[in-house]
């Protein structure tokens, strides 16, 4: 695994990880998170990813481990069906190399080029299982859905990697008319200092819950 990036070797330093750890791969996209996961610790994981693309291109990557649960929906406060919209310059809306979301206000998206797709309650994961050693997310807007109640749950789950969106402080993107720099999907600079400060709040920040990027 010396090939990875930099940002994945952080993957390899968990302490806590053994091969009878439970850990959830929220929006898996095409399972590289879990690679280095299943490689370093052959721990049981379940992954969830709504790209219909991404799921059968994971179907075949890790076929033959048992360990790996691979399920076809994305993931949300609701159990139900939604729309998994894809960015603007997909070529192909069953294409797994570009950022896609059921968030239709996320930047960088096509509001046409979109899917039908199924939606799972996260209380419903959560409830499946007694202790979480790792719940890893990177679902592109919705992980402000899911975590109040992953807090909810944070005494049966011992750590959280979370890509967060709409941070103030991270990457800036030029505005639509070229002007100037604005934060990245700045709809969730409000959600994501409210998520952050409450995680302060409870002392969660940096010793339970770490941004993902």
């Amino acid at each position: 695994m010396e090939n990875i990036s930099e940002h994945y070797k952080k993957l390899l330093n968990l302490k806590h990880i053994t091969n009878n750890s439970i850990i959830l791969d929220i929006g898996a996209n095409v399972g590289d998170v879990t690679d280095v996961l299943i490689k370093k610790y052959n721990p049981n994981i379940y992954c969830y990813e709504p790209n219909i693309s991404c799921y059968k291109y994971m179907l075949r990557r890790f076929k033959d481990n048992p360990k790996i649960k691979i399920f076809n929906v994305a993931v949300s406060n609701f159990t139900g069906k939604s729309f998994l919209y894809f960015h603007e310059k997909a070529k192909n809306i069953t294409e797994f190399n570009q950022r896609s979301s059921i968030k239709k206000e996320k930047d960088g998206l096509d509001i046409n080029k979109k899917i039908e797709v199924s939606c799972i309650n996260i209380k419903e994961i959560l409830e499946q299982h007694y202790k979480i050693d790792l719940i890893k997310i990177d679902i592109e807007g919705s992980e402000y859905e899911v975590m109040p109640e992953i807090i909810k749950n944070k005494d049966k789950i011992k750590m959280v990697l979370c890509e967060t969106h709409g941070n103030p402080d991270g990457k800036k993107i030029p505005n639509i008319d070229g002007s100037k720099l604005v934060v990245k999907n700045k709809i969730w600079i409000k959600d994501y200092k409210k998520l952050i400060s409450k995680l302060r709040e409870m002392n969660l920040y940096g010793n339970w819950f770490y941004e993902w990027y």
